[in-house]
């Protein structure tokens, strides 16, 4: 049977790539076609067990990652794309919009300027400012930082973070770059991660609450989900202004109130803890990006609900 659809994922190697793999299997299962793309080669992507094409190819800050994409996109008549990491949905849209593939193409983010804010944590810091969203301060490393704040480093781009804790070390802030790191205000946990499906055509809006209860390398491993008024208010409004469908952001606690610290224009490797709890986002995104229905992806929870995570194994063959 030919496949109705032909979708490439990129940055096939993350958690989020095998949760949004499994999606399409478990609900278009066969009627697609799955094209893989990661830096890694095949046999160190579990992804690839459910995928039909693969390609290796070269980190996406290397200037033939763009141009390989596009080749990939063209010559697989690729109709629709999902990039799971920041910087590959800026680069898909910059794609995009330079007009040398399939104008038809379904993408999450085809506009640059929101995939840049979302990407660069200086500019999400200033749409949040600009839209009365809280949100911790941010300074360039090169502006005048007030000495009694308590303060913290992170990369400017990128996921994962490493938060470097510049309290105690406010004489070192001089050597970090204005291009690579922001200063920020430091919050308090408990952090939370949200959800969120927004299917503006239809007048449908869900999301869920995810309190990081354990991490192990970086990765939520235990979390209770749940719903909270003001969150959601924050939610619609993040994802009404910047016309996301399906997203994640994280919060953090800022003078005893709800402080959103990042944005990201994609769902997240903990989405599949929602996922487990009834609230399948990753198969909401496809059914928005196709004009499906996407409420029947979801069944609200009818209470606080804790969801733990453990790893299994794959053989991947050479």
């Amino acid at each position: 049977m030919k496949a109705s659809k032909i979708i490439l994922l990129s940055s096939a190697g993350t958690g989020t790539a095998f949760a949004s793999v499994l999606a399409l299997r478990r609900n278009w299962g066969t009627s697609v076609m799955i094209i893989l793309a990661d830096s890694n080669p095949r046999n160190l992507v579990t992804s690839s067990l459910f995928s039909d094409k693969y390609f290796q190819v070269p980190l996406n800050n290397d200037i033939k990652f763009k141009k390989g994409l596009e080749r990939i996109i063209i010559e697989e008549n690729v109709d629709t794309y999902i990039p799971h990491i920041d910087h590959e949905i800026y680069i898909g849209a910059l794609l995009y919009e330079e007009k040398n593939i399939n104008k038809e193409l379904k993408m999450q983010v085809k506009n640059s300027v929101i995939a840049d804010i979302c990407d660069d944590k200086f500019k999400t810091f200033l749409f949040l400012s600009e839209n009365n969203i809280l949100t911790p301060h941010c300074y360039l490393p090169s502006e005048v930082i007030h000495q009694n704040e308590s303060l913290i480093s992170k990369p400017r781009k990128g996921f994962g973070s490493k938060i470097v804790n510049l309290s105690k070390t406010k004489n070192t802030i001089s050597d970090y770059n204005s291009d690579c790191f922001i200063i920020q205000q430091e919050c308090k946990k408990p952090e939370i991660t949200v959800d969120v499906c927004y299917d503006r055509k239809r007048d449908f809006f869900t999301y869920v609450c995810r309190e990081r209860i354990e991490t192990k390398s970086g990765v939520c491993s235990k979390a209770r989900l749940f719903y909270d008024e003001k969150i959601e208010n924050i939610a619609f409004k993040i994802a009404d202004k910047l016309d996301l469908s399906s997203f994640c952001f994280q919060l953090m606690k800022l003078k005893e109130e709800w402080a959103v610290t990042d944005i990201n224009a994609r769902l997240g490797a903990g989405t599949a803890m929602s996922v487990a709890a009834g609230n399948d986002f990753f198969s909401g995104m496809y059914a928005i990006i196709w004009e499906e229905d996407p409420t029947v992806y979801f069944q609200p929870l009818q209470k606080e609900t804790f969801v733990t995570r453990q790893y299994s194994e794959f053989i991947m063959n050479l």
